[in-house]
């Protein structure tokens, strides 16, 4: 049977979804998630990142560009945001920084498994993904609620991970940063609501 956690990391189908939900919606954990509202839109200069919110030493240089909460009916999953140094996206323009705050406990292992889901879902080449996936297996720990997995664009060849803001080894691949973006940015990307608001073309009251 599929893990409930590869609905909580990416968006799947709707009838694996709607499932692995039932099977986990028995949990009375469940009943900590908020559900998502309504707010008006934060103002891209004045979103900068909070000191120690952000992985890198120079953190407070970078802007948000915009946030958003992965949901599921009424439940919140994760909360991103998608931060470079003017504010503004351009595909190709580095650094930046995505950082997700985890709000379940997840194994890395489901991390993993979504991940997968979601690159194939964008059509990648297998022998890619396996490429990929290994290079994630070393890195990716298993996350609890409140953690943060942090992922900084250095440069377009180099990428790294940080987990609660303490560094994970660098990635050294010169098409992975992108693909990876490209689960929340691709303009076919299973949530398009979520990169609208990372984008910051929607708001989210979070």
């Amino acid at each position: 049977m599929p893990s409930y956690c590869q609905y909580v990391v990416h968006a799947l189908t709707p009838p694996r979804l709607f499932t692995n939900f039932l099977c986990a919606a028995l949990g009375a954990v469940l009943l900590w998630l908020v559900p998502l509202g309504p707010l008006a839109a934060n103002s891209l200069a004045s979103q900068t990142a909070p000191f120690g919110a952000t992985p890198r030493s120079d953190a407070a240089a970078f802007i948000e560009v915009g946030r958003g909460e992965m949901d599921w009916l009424w439940f919140s999953l994760y909360k991103a945001r998608l931060m470079t140094l003017n504010g503004r996206y351009q595909p190709g323009q580095y650094p930046l920084i995505l950082d997700i705050e985890y709000y379940r406990d997840i194994a890395a292992k489901d991390l993993l498994s979504a991940t997968q889901d979601q690159w194939q879902h964008l059509h990648f080449p297998e022998q890619d993904i396996r490429r990929w996936l290994g290079l994630l297996t070393a890195v990716w720990p298993d996350v609890k609620s409140g953690d943060h997995l942090s992922f900084n664009i250095i440069d377009g060849q180099t990428s790294q991970f940080f987990f609660n803001q303490q560094p994970l080894t660098q990635i050294e691949d010169p098409n992975f940063a992108e693909a990876f973006l490209a689960i929340w940015l691709s303009p076919h990307t299973s949530r398009p609501d979520l990169r609208a608001q990372l984008l910051g073309e929607k708001s989210c009251d979070c």
